[in-house]
């Protein structure tokens, strides 16, 4: 299966919007636990009863369960051509391959609720965005259109879902080691991630909902008591999937040997946000299971390149029957 998804066939193009149609339509009609909700959506998800985004999500929490998915469903398509367009423009994997595309999918399917949507979901997208004019920023540093670009849209990504701020030294590590960076590069980049919120406060003021708005925002960042996530300990499924990642990110991250300067330090920006995303799912009360989308996208480029390196077959294909198998049991189980 491994041999055909890596190649760059038109056949292989046309499979990842089929794939995708497929992983979410079988979730459609076998859903398992998955059901709207008021506040916790399909009793996994978190979003704050206030703010802007809260009364949109709540009439589409009560649509029919086709109209949740589909949103999820787009989303995931152009997150994973999007992936692979940073891939092929910039050879990260050292040859030219759409495996991130089908590796993304699949990793996002496997966690078994990532279907219905949220607005984690758009930031998340936001961020891939972000790093597509990282890379393109890569031996481009006097374009500070790009710099600005980063910013904007990361920081966009933070006004449709706050948390992704404990991210940010991710993708400021990313600016830094991927340019000679100048004081300009800093205070163009700050210009960048201040202008979304500048945008929306203006907006709030002139509705008259700024103080309620900046309330809402300032909730998301409730610390937890424990350090284990409750949905970590009350769902054992979800806890086996999250155990399994881990395992494997450790393979991948043993194994990574890239002599491409571009592709080392993409890596290590990578690697940098998969650790703040966990540090992000230890500290905070506020973020559940829609978290991990965040966590699934550096885990999808560090996973695809290990897939193409590594030399034991048969631990590509159980990497791949791993997630496969959590997905069927997602969808055919549900959460007891």
């Amino acid at each position: 299966m491994f041999g055909f998804i890596r190649s760059i066939s038109y056949s292989v193009q046309v499979m990842i919007p089929v794939l995708c149609l497929i992983l979410f339509g079988v979730a459609l009609f076998f859903p398992g636990n998955m059901q709207g909700g008021d506040i916790l959506g399909n009793g996994l998800y978190y979003l704050p009863k206030d703010g802007w985004l809260y009364s949109k999500w709540l009439q589409m929490a009560h649509l029919p369960l086709w109209i949740q998915i589909a949103p999820s469903y787009l989303i995931a398509l152009i997150t994973a051509l999007l992936l692979v367009g940073n891939d092929m423009k910039n050879l990260l994997m050292s040859r030219r391959t759409y495996a991130m595309a089908f590796v993304f999918l699949f990793l996002l399917c496997s966690g078994g609720h990532f279907f219905i949507f949220h607005p984690a979901f758009i930031a998340g997208l936001l961020m891939v965005l972000s790093h597509r004019y990282l890379l393109n920023l890569y031996k481009h540093e006097s374009d500070f259109s790009i710099v600005f670009m980063i910013g904007f849209t990361w920081g966009a990504a933070i006004l449709f879902y706050p948390p992704v701020i404990l991210l940010t030294p991710a993708i400021l590590f990313g600016l830094l080691v991927m340019v000679a960076t100048g004081w300009r590069h800093w205070l163009v980049m700050l210009l960048g991630l201040a202008i979304p919120a500048v945008l929306a406060g203006a907006c709030w003021y002139l509705l008259g909902d700024l103080d309620y708005e900046v309330q809402t925002f300032l909730s998301w960042f409730k610390l937890r008591h424990m350090i284990i996530p409750p949905i970590l300990t009350k769902e054992p499924f979800i806890a086996a999937w999250f155990g399994l990642m881990l395992i494997w990110i450790v393979i991948a991250s043993a194994k990574y040997r890239n002599p491409k300067i571009q592709s080392r330090q993409m890596f290590h920006t990578n690697f940098l946000q998969f650790l703040f995303t966990i540090l992000g799912l230890a500290l905070l009360d506020t973020v559940s299971v829609e978290f991990i989308w965040l966590l699934i996208i550096p885990l999808s480029y560090m996973m695809t390149f290990w897939a193409l390196e590594v030399k034991k077959w048969w631990m590509r294909d159980l990497f791949f029957l791993s997630l496969l198998l959590s997905f069927a049991f997602f969808r055919f189980k549900g959460l007891a």
